[in-house]
């Protein structure tokens, strides 16, 4: 899922922490066990540039770049260990969680976010965290077409070819990025480090990653959280992201008393058909460039859902409220102040690079895993028919108060996005539907006030696993794992996940 969503979610980015990831480390030899051995601490090195993780030690492994072309060269796989602080008992375990994106970083982004969230467990337990190849200290990837935020401010059809263009430059790279490779890369530093069985914790696209590893690799799984959960052969961009849109807004104004949700979707959906009809142009300046944006159907459609996406912000979901009110009223104002705001914030999140957020390996991962109503196989413009005889099937009443092609297109989760990627004969989800996953405890947790990954999501999430509890969270947005409900939910299930 969005990268931009998923840092709001768990740690606002203040600075990027560069540096190397260490030196290699090579597997200690020991039995496996739940937790490292003193030796193989010892042979991990401090880590650069990490204040918020002083106790981590820090390590690299080298990997393939593809297993299925061994002449395709290798790439580095870096990653962080933080150690449980009761050193005068057994360690019970190691948690290995993922903060989603994809392409989004484990160590230098989230490393802190999650140690505060578990923190209760670390006392007995490792945390390891482990950068996804393209991204931080993992051999970081980046196109020219995607760098930067130059892509927040341009139309839907520019932004498609923008990310075609990045495939082109990725050449043969671009099928390297697999969730696949992602999972085989978590397994190798699981046997570098001797471990035997890990509690996964998969936040957003770490629902998606998380179980890909657990379906490869059942015999080490202990436990798996998923937190803002999807199923990885089910689309969440239709209509239950539009649904979750509607019993949201309805949610926050009926807890806060300031609105009245039907007024906001019927306000909010006669500003759309204005702007589907009559576009206006918005000058937004960010760090001394001045960017000339279309306030059109999609991107108030973008705006909008982007406020649902994350942790919640009942401020600004307020603000959407009086926003649309006084449209109606003649005074856009407050819609293009709303608009801005999102698009300005949105640019800070991509302008950190992929030390931080790699787009680039967003897309890569995405166009090779994601489900598509069209066929690599085919030319552009076939594609383009596919996809819009596809669309044409949905009914925009489903999609109140936006249509289904404004809806399903929306910055961030555009169903479309690949249009323009190169041919990828090997591009499909990490497995297919009815594929046999491990019979261990899966928690999983999703928001009520989630219209990125919403509750019928979740539910599917959990359906893919014999034996998994779904909790919704009340007040939450994407993802519960930032909430205290949430992380106090996690915390007890991996403490016992058999309670």
């Amino acid at each position: 899922m969005s990268k931009a969503r998923l840092v709001a979610a768990l740690a606002a980015v203040a600075a990027v922490a560069a540096g190397c990831a260490g030196t290699p480390v090579g597997s200690a030899g020991a039995e496996p066990g739940p937790t490292v051995t003193a030796d193989t601490l010892a042979a991990l090195v401090e880590c650069p540039q990490l204040p918020s993780l002083p106790t981590a030690r820090c390590g690299q492994i080298t990997v393939p770049r593809h297993r299925g072309r061994p002449a395709a060269g290798t790439i580095d796989i870096a990653f962080a260990l933080v150690p449980h602080t009761d050193t005068t008992r057994p360690g019970l375990g190691t948690v290995v969680p993922n903060p989603g994106g994809p392409g989004t970083s484990a160590i230098d982004v989230s490393g802190g976010a999650f140690a505060e969230a578990l923190g209760p467990l670390l006392d007995r337990r490792d945390l390891l965290l482990i950068d996804p190849r393209g991204v931080g200290r993992s051999t970081p990837l980046s196109c020219p077409a995607l760098n930067g935020p130059t892509r927040v401010f341009v139309p839907l059809r520019r932004q498609r070819e923008l990310i075609g263009e990045c495939g082109r430059q990725l050449g043969d790279r671009m099928d390297e990025y697999a969730t696949t490779a992602v999972a085989d890369d978590i397994d190798a530093v699981r046997a570098t480090l001797s471990l035997d069985r890990l509690d996964l914790l998969g936040v957003s696209y770490g629902t998606y990653l998380m179980p890909a590893y657990a379906q490869r690799y059942p015999r080490h799984v202990r436990s798996v959280t998923l937190s803002g959960a999807y199923a990885v052969n089910v689309d969440t961009t239709g209509v239950v992201g539009a649904a979750a849109f509607r019993r949201a807004m309805g949610l926050v104004c009926r807890r806060t008393g300031r609105c009245s949700g039907e007024q906001v979707l019927t306000d909010l959906g006669t500003l759309l058909r204005r702007l589907r009809e009559h576009p206006e142009n918005l000058d937004i300046t960010y760090r001394g460039t001045r960017h000339r944006v279309v306030l059109d159907e999609w991107q108030m459609t973008s705006v909008a859902g982007r406020l649902f996406s994350s942790r919640p912000d009942t401020r600004a979901q307020l603000e959407l409220a009086a926003a649309v009110a006084a449209a109606r009223k003649g005074d856009r104002g407050p819609v293009r102040d709303l608009v801005r705001g999102s698009l300005l914030a949105a640019a800070d999140t991509y302008s950190y690079g992929p030390a931080a957020l790699s787009d680039a390996q967003q897309w890569a991962t995405s166009c090779h895993d994601y489900l598509r109503d069209f066929d690599y196989a085919d030319t552009v413009p076939a594609r383009i028919r596919d996809y819009d005889s596809a669309l044409a099937k949905e009914n925009d009443a489903d999609f109140t108060p936006f249509s289904a092609e404004a809806w399903t297109s929306r910055a961030d989760f555009d169903a479309g996005a690949c249009l323009n990627w190169p041919g990828d004969p090997s591009a499909r989800p990490p497995f297919g539907p009815g594929a046999t996953m491990p019979d261990v405890p899966v928690l999983v947790l999703n928001g009520d006030l989630d219209a990125n990954t919403p509750i019928a999501s979740g539910k599917a999430a959990a359906a893919q696993f014999p034996r998994a509890r779904f909790v919704e969270v009340a007040g939450a947005g994407h993802t519960p794992a930032s909430t205290p409900a949430g992380a106090a939910a996690m915390v007890e299930f991996i403490r016992d996940p058999r309670a």
